[in-house]
């Protein structure tokens, strides 16, 4: 195997958990060893403890991988080879989640239950700067995407800036938790998906290489009942996945919903915390006040495991980030490229050559790609059932357009248009006096000036 040196940009380093998970990952690639990571952040107290895992890791698997630290995101761009962005934005003296949760309050406040993605337009400014910046300092780079919002943040970045661009996530892997739950050695399970990220259909699903989509209609049939209703003390907020939302959603569609697309596609299973309850469970999903702050004080209590690690000499880092290769598909698709390993990895890349038939060519899409030396190629999926196609494809792009188009164009009225199309909106008005007090919040005088 060819083993070649790169240079790898992490923006966003302190968000702790996916970064530590990143530099585990690099440090049981022995095909990029001699690489360096730059880890970026403008919090200097997370950066400090990344930094000090980092390269803990690195000593205890006796990796070949160099770190720096800097919080001048410019200065890590310099140079990259591959820029991965995590980052969770802040504002004055709020977190990323608490900048989250007050943007939700804000439109609460005007009849928004849990929010209507406002937190989405700072994190796609960022996203554009971002891209803008690569292509000035460093225009053959590869940008890997992971924070949110991914489709419509890689395609925003796509058509204004033509960077090379390529969005990650591991919610396709969520046939595995299908597979588990119904009975099936995940190990003789193959699935394909396609879609919009976060918006995913699994359009085969085999076992031992025989069709299972029969084996999970009679488990729908057998066994659903039984698992909705008797073994809710024993699911969480993440079980999402064999959800009543989920299967109704099968039922409607005709194509099983993958990873997150059971909590993003239809409005109706999120009017209001009974019917989250409802339809995923006691904890009312992911989403829902009690869902989310559940994970919010799981994702604090694994914070707190990271901190020790880099900072505890008694506690091996290793103990929390086992050394093998985790779920998260950057550095094997790193690998793939620098040395020329062919592998088919699943990934949001433009639509070029309409590898879903019926969407424009500049729209990010969620496929399988086969990844070489040679770059990202995409592979032509068929296509997809009318009911999937004009029922949940259709209305999700015509959202994303008008979110796209409200950043690129730094339109008002496209911002407009785009919480004028949620279905809890009752009049312009109402959205109207929603995004005034939203940019009258003194956090968003840069996004107030961009939309004027």
């Amino acid at each position: 195997m060819r083993k070649t040196a790169v240079r790898i940009a992490v923006i966003g380093a302190g968000s702790a958990e996916f970064s530590a998970g990143i530099v585990r990952d690099l440090c049981v690639c022995k095909g990029l060893y001699g690489s360096h990571v730059v880890l970026m952040d403008i919090d200097e107290k997370r950066l400090d403890m990344i930094m000090l895992l980092a390269d803990k890791i690195a000593r205890e698997l006796s990796a070949s991988i160099t770190f720096s630290k800097t919080t001048d995101r410019r200065e890590a761009l310099r140079g990259a080879d591959f820029v991965l962005n995590a980052v969770q934005i802040k504002a004055g003296d709020l977190e990323g989640h608490e900048w989250v949760e007050l943007q939700r309050a804000i439109a609460e406040k005007h009849g928004y239950y849990r929010g209507a993605k406002l937190h989405y337009i700072s994190q796609t400014h960022f996203m554009l700067e971002l891209a803008q910046d690569i292509k000035k300092i460093c225009p053959n780079a590869w940008l890997l995407q992971s924070g949110n919002p991914v489709f419509e943040g890689c395609t925003l970045m796509y058509r204004a800036t033509g960077i090379k661009v390529i969005g990650l996530c591991h919610g396709h892997y969520g046939y595995r938790e299908i597979a588990e739950i119904i009975g099936l050695d995940v190990d003789e399970i193959t699935a394909r998906s396609v879609g919009f990220n976060h918006w995913i259909w699994m359009t085969d699903f085999r076992h031992a290489g025989k069709d299972a989509y029969p084996l999970l209609d009679q488990w729908i049939e057998d066994k659903a009942e039984d698992y909705w209703e008797n073994k809710s003390n024993e699911r969480t907020y993440s079980d999402i996945q064999l959800s009543r939302a989920a299967v109704d959603q099968y039922k409607l569609f005709g194509l099983m919903p993958i990873g997150d697309a059971p909590r993003q596609v239809g409005w109706w299973y999120h009017t209001n915390l009974a019917a989250k309850q409802k339809w995923f469970g006691e904890s009312g999903g992911f989403d829902s006040e009690i869902g989310w702050q559940q994970y919010l004080d799981d994702l604090e209590l694994q914070l707190g495991k990271i901190d020790n690690a880099a900072y505890n000499s008694d506690v091996r880092a290793t103990d929390i980030f086992e050394p093998q290769q985790g779920d998260e598909q950057i550095v094997p698709l790193i690998n793939s490229m620098v040395n020329d390993i062919p592998e088919v990895f699943q990934v949001n890349i433009p639509n070029t050559g309409h590898l879903i038939e019926g969407f424009p060519e500049d729209l990010v899409v969620e496929v399988e790609a086969l990844v070489t030396g040679a770059g990202i190629n995409g592979i032509k999926m068929p296509p997809l059932p009318a009911t999937v196609f004009a029922g949940a494809m259709i209305p999700r792009w015509r959202e994303a357009e008008q979110f796209v188009g409200c950043m690129q164009y730094q339109s008002y009225n496209l911002l407009l248009q785009f919480v004028m199309g949620d279905p809890r909106t009752r009049s312009k008005e109402q959205a109207e006096r929603m995004i005034a007090e939203w940019l009258d919040n003194p956090n968003n005088t840069r996004l107030r000036n961009y939309f004027k």
